[in-house]
C-alpha cells in the first residue's frame, strides 16, 4: 500500500504506522512543501512503485462496495482506467458519468443541475488504473475528475464505469461524517453482535468507562474506554464518545461525535455536531450542526448556530452567539504533540507562550519535539530569531532528556527574552503575514 501524505500526514502515520497491525506493508510518499499537487498529479510521487494494475482510494469515503469485483470488472473490460460509480438522488454536488451499453464512460458532467443531469451515477473516489495511465498526466496539478479522465476520453482512451449500490458515503463533510458514524454504530450493534434478544446494546470498548447511575444512555451508541459520564447526563442514539472524554451532569448529546480528551461542562445541549480532540466546552453551551476544532475553548452560555465551523485552538468568550466560519491567525503557531498525531492541547504563538508551553507540556512532548529539531526550526523559521535558535540547537546537541531538558530549555529562553526585553523592549510574536 502506498499512502500519499498531505496536511494530516502526522495523524495518518500515527494511526497506520508501517501497516503491520493491519497486515499491510505501507510506503509513505510526501507531498513537497509549497508545491501544489493535484489528486492525479500525486501518482507521480509513487510512479516508481506502480508497475501493475493498481487501485486508487480517496481517504474521505466509507463504503461496503465490493472492490475485488471492481478490479475483476476492470481487468475484463480492457480499459486504461475504471471509475467506481454509485447512484445518488441529487447529482448536482458531484461529477456525473454517462455510460454506454457496454459500461464504457462516454461523457462527464460537472455538477449539473437536477434538470440538466443525464445520469445519476457519480464517482465514489475509487479508481482502478493501469500503470500506463500515469503517462497521460500532463501536469502535477492535475486532478482525476477535472483533468485526467476528460483528457483520456478526448484521446479516445477507454475509461469504464463499475456501478455498485452498496453503502457509500463521503465523510469529508459534517453530514456525511455523521452518516458514517451512524452506519458504523448500526453495523457493530447488529444482531450478530447483539445479545440473543436482538435488542440494541450499549457499545463500549472495555469496562473502564465511568457512567453515573442516573445518567441516561439511549442505545445504540458507542462509548470508548476511560470515558466519564456524570449523573443526569443524557447520551442519545448514534453518539460516539472517544477515550478520556468527560461529560458533565445535565448535558444532552444527540447524534454527536466527541473526540479524545474532550471536556464538556454542565447543562450543555449538543446536537448533530463533531467536537474535536482536547476541546473544552464550558457550562450551559448550545451547539447545533457544527464542527468544533481540536483544542478549542467555548465559554459559558455560548450559542453555536447550525453550520458553524470553528478552527483549532480558537477561544470563544462567554455569552457569544457564533455563526459561520471562525478562524484565528494560528497557521504559524507551534502545536505541542506527544508523538505523531497526538495533540496535547497546548500551543505557542509568542516567546511568552513558548515558555508557558514548555512549563506545561508532558516531558515526552518536549523530548519528541527536541529530537525532531522542531523548536529550533520554529524559532528560526517563524519568529526569525536565529540567535535563540542557535542556542536551542546547541542545547539539543548536548543530548539532555527528562526534566533536565525542560529546565534548561526554559532557562535558556527566559534569559534570552530578558536580555532582549531590557535592551529593545520588544514583544516577539509569530508572523501570520509576510513582513
Amino acid at each position: 500500500m502506498i499512502v500519499v501524505r498531505g496536511s494530516t500526514k502526522n495523524q495518518i502515520m500515527e494511526y497506520l504506522g508501517d501497516g503491520t497491525k493491519l497486515g499491510l506493508r505501507i510506503t509513505y510518499e510526501v507531498e513537497p512543501d509549497g508545491l501544489r499537487i493535484g489528486t492525479a498529479g500525486c501518482l507521480r510521487l509513487g510512479e516508481h512503485l506502480l508497475n501493475e494494475t493498481f487501485l486508487i482510494a480517496q481517504a474521505d469515503t466509507l463504503t461496503e462496495i465490493p472492490l475485488r469485483e471492481a478490479v475483476e470488472f476492470h481487468r475484463k473490460s480492457g480499459a486504461l482506467a475504471t471509475i467506481v460509480l454509485t447512484r445518488v438522488n441529487d447529482p448536482s454536488d458531484y461529477g456525473v458519468a454517462i455510460l454506454d451499453e457496454k459500461n464504457a464512460i462516454t461523457e462527464f458532467q460537472e455538477k449539473p443541475s437536477r434538470e440538466e443531469a443525464r445520469s445519476n451515477l457519480v464517482s465514489t473516489g475509487f479508481y482502478i488504473m493501469e500503470p500506463e495511465s500515469i503517462d497521460y498526466i500532463m501536469n502535477n496539478e492535475w486532478d482525476f475528475a477535472k483533468d485526467l479522465f476528460p483528457w483520456l476520453l478526448k484521446l479516445r482512451k477507454k475509461v469504464s464505469g463499475f456501478t455498485s449500490d452498496a453503502f457509500w458515503v463521503d465523510i469529508g463533510n459534517l453530514e456525511g461524517y455523521l452518516r458514517g458514524v451512524k452506519w458504523v454504530v448500526d453495523k457493530i450493534s447488529s444482531p450478530e453482535h447483539a445479545p440473543s434478544t436482538g435488542s440494541p446494546i450499549l457499545l463500549m470498548t472495555d469496562g473502564t468507562a465511568l457512567i453515573g447511575q442516573r445518567a441516561q444512555i439511549i442505545n445504540p451508541t458507542f462509548i470508548e474506554r476511560e470515558v466519564a459520564i456524570e449523573n443526569e447526563a443524557i447520551i442519545g442514539q448514534y453518539c460516539m464518545i472517544k477515550r478520556n472524554a468527560q461529560i458533565s451532569s445535565g448535558t444532552v448529546l444527540e447524534r454527536t461525535a466527541v473526540m479524545e480528551r474532550v471536556s464538556i461542562g454542565r447543562n450543555c445541549r449538543i446536537t448533530d455536531s463533531v467536537i474535536g480532540q482536547s476541546a473544552v466546552i464550558h457550562d450551559d453551551v448550545t451547539i447545533n450542526g457544527s464542527i468544533i476544532g481540536p483544542g478549542c475553548e467555548i465559554g459559558d452560555r455560548v450559542n453555536v448556530l447550525s453550520g458553524t465551523r470553528i478552527w483549532p485552538n480558537v477561544k470563544i468568550r462567554a455569552d457569544e452567539i457564533v455563526k459561520g466560519i471562525v478562524a484565528s491567525p494560528l497557521e504559524t503557531a507551534f502545536y505541542c504533540y506527544t508523538k505523531f498525531g497526538q495533540y496535547t492541547g497546548l500551543l505557542a504563538t509568542s516567546i511568552e507562550g513558548f515558555i508557558e508551553a514548555l512549563e506545561k507540556s508532558p516531558i515526552e512532548s518536549i523530548e519528541f519535539h527536541a529530537k525532531k529539531r522542531d523548536y529550533e526550526k520554529w524559532v528560526r523559521g517563524v519568529l526569525s530569531l536565529n540567535e535563540l535558535a542557535d542556542r536551542i540547537e546547541d542545547l539539543r546537541r548536548m543530548g539532555l532528556t527528562g526534566e533536565g531538558l525542560r529546565h534548561d530549555l526554559i532557562e535558556l529562553t527566559k534569559k534570552w527574552a530578558d536580555a532582549i526585553e531590557s535592551k529593545d523592549n520588544l514583544v516577539i510574536i509569530a508572523r501570520d503575514t509576510d513582513p
